[in-house]
């Protein structure tokens, strides 16, 4: 029997639901993978990877102290659609239409599939809400479902508790009760976000990394780099501004936590002025050194505490969004997985590559650069309601170049 999920929010993740309620905080990670399988197998895996994750099953709604809280659902059905396709249709375009379509986040599920079925592949897309999740969830999820459509079994898992409950802070008490609890109506423009991909070679991939050791950064600092550098120069009202750029930070590593559905991340800010003196590197060296200590239980602490003075302590909806309306004003978000952590052949299965993380941010004019790697392969995406063109490839052509420069510098690093 699967064990059930019912529990208030964390801080962060309690931001998040609230943010969703302002602008979508929905995205999508997407697989390319080699081979085919019949789509009642595909429905069967999806339901027997439901049952292994309890985030999987649950709503959110608010208590009698008007706090939001994760609640079991019996027989919650996560939505599966198959899209029949030739063999060079774009998938991008199911992406973007799932990032079009919000969550309810009062009934539930939380997640959503579609299978773009070709001739001899397969693209599985999997749709997420941040209030229960972030990219290495849909990422070990699909390593999961894979496992499943192939025949191996997969046991349940615990709940997942919040980040809070890890680091044993108390849940949320209202002090303060509002004498109304704000009836939350979600914002239900709609909203066309685009998203590109783009697919590095992987002797490309492989100088990136020898190259950024010998740098003393990371293959991070130096797609940083490169979507700062580019976006200046394809973007001319962005050449002389303060650029913010955020990046998230897996908490996973820091909390000893294991490979269950749920939100274990934080995010750094890092600002960059217009310094036409700095080379590359030097801009990579910058981008690296902005993420300094952030992978630490101290930063985690941290970070947590902050959002907890915001919307902890009372149920005042709309001083929570008040506050939070001012967070998150980047230009740019580079949100890197690293690379695949676990094998890529299942059987009759492989697993090519996998895009994203895919999210728009509800600004407008923010360029999301997912990184992930898979088989030696950089994967780039880029989402965004205003996209800059050919921002991907400009970036694979500064980065090739960039490789080719002279040697400065040779220390060692890895891929954040």
């Amino acid at each position: 029997m699967q064990r059930q999920q019912n529990r208030t929010l964390g801080a962060f993740e309690k931001t998040f639901w609230l943010l969703d309620q302002i602008d979508s905080k929905d995205f999508c990670l997407a697989a390319d993978i080699s081979g085919t399988q019949p789509v009642d197998q595909w429905r069967k895996a999806i339901d027997l990877a439901q049952h292994r994750h309890p985030n999987l099953s649950v709503r959110v709604a608010l208590d009698e102290l008007g706090r939001p809280t994760l609640q079991h659902v019996d027989n919650l059905h996560i939505p599966l659609r198959v899209v029949h396709a030739e063999q060079h249709y774009r998938w991008e375009q199911e992406v973007e239409k799932e990032l079009s379509t919000r969550f309810n986040t009062q009934e539930g599920p939380l997640l959503r599939v579609v299978l773009v079925q070709k001739t001899d592949r397969t693209v599985l897309i999997l749709a997420a809400n941040h209030t229960v999740a972030d990219g290495t969830s849909l990422s070990y999820l699909t390593r999961d479902i894979l496992l499943a459509v192939t025949g191996n079994e997969l046991a349940p898992m615990e709940p997942q508790v919040s980040n809070d409950e890890t680091l044993d802070m108390p849940e949320d008490l209202p002090e303060q009760i509002a004498e109304h609890v704000l009836e939350l109506k979600m914002k239900t423009d709609v909203v066309h976000p685009l998203v590109s991909s783009h697919r590095f070679s992987e002797s490309l991939t492989l100088d990136i990394l020898e190259r950024a050791r010998q740098e003393n950064t990371s293959v991070h600092g130096a797609i940083c780099a490169a979507v700062l550098m580019v976006s200046r120069k394809l973007r001319p009202e962005w050449d002389d501004t303060r650029m913010e750029l955020v990046s998230p930070v897996c908490t996973r590593g820091a909390l000893d936590l294991d490979d269950n559905f749920g939100l274990n991340i934080t995010t750094q800010s890092v600002f960059f002025e217009q310094q036409r003196h700095l080379s590359f590197w030097d801009l990579a060296r910058l981008a690296k050194a902005g993420l300094g200590g952030t992978s630490s239980i101290e930063y985690t602490t941290g970070y947590l505490s902050f959002f907890r003075e915001i919307v902890f302590g009372h149920n005042d909806m709309q001083q929570m969004l008040d506050a939070l309306k001012q967070a998150f004003n980047h230009h740019i978000m580079v949100t890197n997985l690293v690379r695949v952590r676990y094998k890529t052949d299942f059987g009759p299965l492989k697993l090519e590559a996998l895009y994203g993380p895919m999210v728009r941010s509800g600004k407008g004019m923010e360029q999301t650069i997912g990184a992930l790697t898979t088989n030696d392969q950089l994967c780039l995406t880029n989402t965004s309601d205003t996209p800059i063109p050919g921002l991907l490839l400009e970036m694979e052509q500064m980065l090739e170049k960039a490789c080719q420069e002279n040697v400065v510098t040779k220390t060692v690093c890895s891929f954040r």
